[in-house]
């Protein structure tokens, strides 16, 4: 079996840079990274906003790349403090890239608890993948939490946003 040594460069060095730093970016080759290990709270009465440490720049379309994966990974997300007893606490959170070519571009993932008047519903993970068309520029693409008004989500001890390069 042959093995791939610049990939394996590249994973210790991006375990490197995660290890070493509350919020890191990182990008090689096909791959981009940024995680935060901030606990991050937010209460859902206002919206979008940016979820800090949660964003990449993506390259402009090359001969070798013209749509970017991007995933945003954030397992320990919980909510708590319902704003409201007759309604059953939920989040929403998206990922974003406002300038992708044919205009903006938005996945949403939610989560929540179905019992009201449940004062915290434990962790809950989020995982959203979302195909980014490259476009003639850089462009940014970033999570954000969403408005839906009815708790305050908070995500402790990790979570990433991370872009896979590839040629469709």
């Amino acid at each position: 079996m042959k093995t791939n040594r610049r990939a394996l460069v590249q994973i210790a060095v991006m375990v490197f840079v995660v290890l070493a730093s509350t919020t890191s970016a990182y990008g090689a080759g096909n791959f981009l990274y940024a995680s935060t290990t901030d606990t991050q709270s937010y209460t859902t009465f206002i919206g979008p906003i940016p979820i800090v440490g949660l964003s990449l720049t993506l390259p402009a379309a090359s001969r070798f790349f013209n749509t970017a994966v991007v995933t945003l990974s954030m397992p320990n997300l919980f909510l708590s403090q319902p704003t409201s007893r007759t309604t059953p606490m939920a989040a929403t959170i998206n990922v974003v890239a406002p300038f992708a070519p044919g205009g903006l571009l938005m996945a949403s993932g939610g989560i929540g608890c179905d019992n009201n008047n449940v004062v915290v519903s434990g962790l809950k993970p989020l995982t959203i993948v979302v195909r980014v068309p490259l476009s003639n520029g850089t462009q940014p693409v970033e999570a954000e939490w969403a408005s839906n008004g009815s708790s305050t989500v908070t995500t402790q001890t990790f979570a990433s946003i991370s872009a896979i390069l590839v040629r469709e």
